[in-house]
């Protein structure tokens, strides 16, 4: 295992793996902190003068938020592991303010999300990273027939370190969406539609999982007496990893073909269902034994238990792109079961437990010896909340987890504390 690890530092630049596996002799400078304050002060303040803005009717919500973690395991090392790094466990800060709007100005509707955070560990500071989330959707209406969506994001964050086998980078994933679509309805039970969205995601460091992806889908809709929705997609899209490096052995590219049925079920006045089952099929540029037909899917529902509890659970088999530079793709099968509980007025209990099981598929070409990696993830998390007045939130909760895998290095096991301040103006 660690032969593995070695070969991979040996791939990084000397000066990265050396600061990545050294940890922090100082403590933050005053200048940071200083920054860090600035941020939320400008943050707040512009965010109180905004509402000012605001119509009749329409919702501008500002916030700000502040969460201090323990993780015992930062970089998801097996136990054997443990030796590549001076200290497994970490600490770190997450300082996030932004503003949510709801704007509707006649029959059209304007949803908008900004947010930046700022990322700082304790003693691996060369993780340290600015995140940031930025979503526009515009809900149009035409007419009583014509309606449709148009949209776009950003969001940056940092690579899951989990799937980095221990290499100590700070990989930045820049994940960007755009899409339109509309529909028409031409009879009071049923609708046609259709759409387009693209897709692309870069890494900073990490360079080869980066990905495009365009796709369009069409639809035919129904809708029950009772209000819920049944729909019929068909949906195709074309990706590819442009910095893989061209050869007759390694995929750059895939078309995937979906036949879906989609359903939203207002079951009782308690218990609302969510669903998507299709027949997928996805091919490759380069080797066939590499494409997958078959069967993917989600449904979820939410079930309001009694007035102070309300139940979420979720069922899923999904086809997705691989984070690692050795799989073309990634079959996802899991369930997660969460739960709230109102004790009070101003307290808020909340646990959820997850189980997933990841299959990573399609081998691009690498010298890949043995089975392809299979893992199982098991997580949990409980946390409570206390609302001392409705416009702020304190929260305290630990969150656990634990991954068994077919290749030796890639299990590993955590837990962590966290406590975290959100005001909401």
């Amino acid at each position: 295992m660690k032969k593995r690890l070695v070969g991979r530092l040996k791939e990084l630049p000397r000066e990265t793996v050396q600061r990545g596996c050294e940890p922090r002799r100082e403590k933050v400078g005053r200048g940071r902190r200083d920054g860090m304050l600035l941020f939320a002060g400008v943050g707040v303040a512009a965010l109180y003068a905004l509402p000012g803005l605001a119509a009749e009717g329409d919702t501008f919500s500002p916030f700000v938020s502040y969460t201090r973690y323990y993780d015992s395991n930062l970089y998801r090392l097996d136990d054997n592991e443990s030796s590549l790094v001076p200290d497994k466990s970490d600490q770190y800060n997450v300082l996030t303010a932004g503003l949510n709007v709801d704007w509707r100005p006649g029959r059209q509707q304007v949803l908008a999300k900004a947010s930046k955070s700022l990322v700082r560990f304790s003693r691996y500071d060369h993780l340290d990273y600015d995140g940031s989330d930025y979503q526009l959707r515009w809900n149009w209406r035409l007419g009583n027939h014509l309606s449709g969506g148009i949209g776009g994001t950003e969001k940056v964050t940092q690579s899951n370190l989990g799937n980095q086998g221990g290499v100590p980078v700070n990989n930045e994933v820049t994940l960007r969406r755009g899409f339109a679509d509309g529909a028409w309805q031409f009879h009071p039970r049923w609708s046609v539609g259709a759409g387009a969205a693209t897709v692309e995601s870069t890494n900073s460091v990490l360079t080869l999982l980066d990905y495009e992806e365009d796709s369009v889908h069409a639809t035919l809709g129904y809708k029950t007496p009772k209000g819920s929705k049944l729909s019929g997609q068909l949906r195709r899209a074309e990706g590819e990893y442009p910095n893989r490096p061209v050869s007759s052995t390694l995929d750059r590219e895939y078309t995937q073909t979906e036949y879906n049925l989609l359903g939203d079920w207002t079951l009782t006045g308690k218990l609302i269902a969510h669903g998507k089952i299709g027949y997928v099929q996805r091919e490759h540029d380069t080797r066939a034994q590499r494409d997958f037909s078959g069967v993917a899917g989600r449904l979820s529902a939410d079930y309001m238990l009694t007035g102070k509890t309300t139940l979420n659970a979720a069922i899923y088999r999904e086809v997705a792109n691989s984070d690692r530079d050795d799989a073309t793709y990634q079959i996802n099968t899991g369930t997660s079961l969460g739960a709230a509980w109102r004790a009070t007025s101003k307290i808020t209990v909340r646990g959820n437990a997850a189980f997933e099981n990841r299959q990573f598929e399609g081998d691009p070409g690498g010298p890949l010896v043995g089975d392809q990696r299979d893992d199982d993830t098991v997580s949990g998390s409980l946390s409570v909340g206390y609302s001392p007045i409705e416009a702020a939130t304190i929260e305290l909760g630990v969150q656990a987890g634990k991954r068994d895998s077919n290749i030796t290095g890639y299990g590993y096991d955590f837990h962590a504390v966290f406590l975290s301040v959100r005001g909401d103006f």
